[in-house]
């Protein structure tokens, strides 16, 4: 199935710190805007949004170039996370819809018993008619900070709740056979059905604007294709980012 379709009832938008920042850690809030919009119109089915962009945000606002302690991160990250919840806030304020943040590391939905915890928090808010906005805790968490830009947690997240489809808002339209050099020449992956050494391959290394780049997406479309879910990797700033999977577009999917 590589498209969005009435059967992805259950769904994770991850969205990038180069999707929502721009070079100089600015909130894009055309993106945003886009984003919210599109989701107003899925609202009928079970939504979560996991956005990075903390510590970008919160670079601009202190003024800090280069960061090179894990506590300079987290730092940061404290300060960022108030504008980046402000900026969603006021994007779907338009559209009426309540916004609730939850903030989560990857280890603490690997034990059964926080996963269950941050079920409920997640269940309990749809029930309320909010929609969830994950973020990684970056402020107390110390490997994870270091790589993935919640593109794991995104995926760790999507199986504690059993999602059909995670939807990966990129920066570029999604894998390349020559993922540092998208040019015409280089070919963009359309269909993936296992993640092979080749695929890895493809990936190449992280990104400079955010975190986890290429290769941890792949690692995230691992767990989808484990639990026999969907995912794809797509352009984040197309005006239509979330509705125009609904027809063949641009992009990556993931399906068995």
């Amino acid at each position: 199935m590589s498209r969005l379709s009435k059967h992805h009832q259950k769904i994770i938008v991850k969205v990038g710190s180069s999707v929502l920042t721009d070079e100089h850690g600015r909130v894009r809030k055309k993106i945003l805007k886009n984003i919210a919009q599109d989701i107003a119109v899925l609202k009928n089915r079970q939504i979560i949004l996991v956005s990075s962009g903390a510590i970008a945000i919160g670079k601009r606002l202190l003024n800090i170039k280069n960061v090179e302690l894990i506590e300079e991160s987290q730092a940061l990250a404290a300060v960022g996370q108030l504008e980046l919840i402000k900026a969603w806030k006021a994007a779907f304020r338009v559209h009426s819809i309540d916004v609730g943040q939850v903030l989560l590391t990857p280890k603490e939905i690997q034990t059964t018993k926080d996963a269950k915890n941050a079920l409920k928090t997640i269940n309990q808010l749809h029930r309320y008619k909010v929609l969830p906005i994950v973020n990684e805790n970056d402020t107390t968490a110390t490997d994870e900070i270091q790589f993935g830009d919640n593109d794991l947690l995104a995926a760790k997240l999507a199986k504690t709740f059993k999602a059909d489809l995670l939807i990966m808002l990129s920066a570029v339209e999604g894998l390349y056979e020559s993922f540092n050099d998208q040019s015409k020449q280089s070919t963009l992956i359309r269909q993936v059905s296992k993640v092979t050494k080749d695929i890895h391959a493809m990936a190449g290394k992280a990104s400079k604007s955010g975190k986890g780049g290429m290769t941890s997406k792949i690692d995230a479309a691992k767990i989808m294709l484990s639990m026999n879910s969907n995912m794809v990797i797509t352009k984040g700033d197309a005006d239509d980012p979330l509705l125009r999977l609904k027809k063949p577009v641009q992009s990556t999917w993931f399906n068995k």
